[in-house]
Formats: C-alpha cells, structure tokens, sequence
C-alpha cells in the first residue's frame, strides 16, 4: 500500500511541475522507500536514489505519504 500511496503522490508532483515521474523519483526508489518504512529524514538518507537535493525538496512529504 506504501508503494501506490507513493506512485500516487509522486504522479501529482510530476503533474505539477511538468516533469516525467521518474525525474521525481524512480520506481525502485519508491519500492525502497516503501520496504524501509522510514520514519526521519535521517533514514531517507540512507536509500539508493535519494540525494540530497531531493531529500531537501521532497523528503517531508515522502515521510507524510509513507506514515499515512
């Protein structure tokens, strides 16, 4: 369920600023993301595909999407 929550969101930021879905993030990043179940932006940290650039940009509402 993490996973569709984050192709949603991550579907959303690419509408909103014009961009493929995979310039957000790519899919195994979001599978990553899910199966880690982060909860800081320290664990973010941690996962192939999240930079710095798009922690700063998008890692709190990563965090928001992942909690529910």
């Amino acid at each position: 369920m993490r996973f569709i929550n984050l192709k949603a969101w991550r579907a959303e930021v690419a509408r909103a600023h014009n961009l493929p879905a995979y310039v957000i993030f790519h899919d195994a990043t979001l599978a990553a993301i899910a199966e880690c179940n982060p909860t800081t932006l320290e664990d973010l940290q941690g996962i192939s595909g999240m930079g710095t650039k798009k922690l700063e940009a998008y890692g709190a509402e990563v965090l928001r999407v992942v909690q529910g």
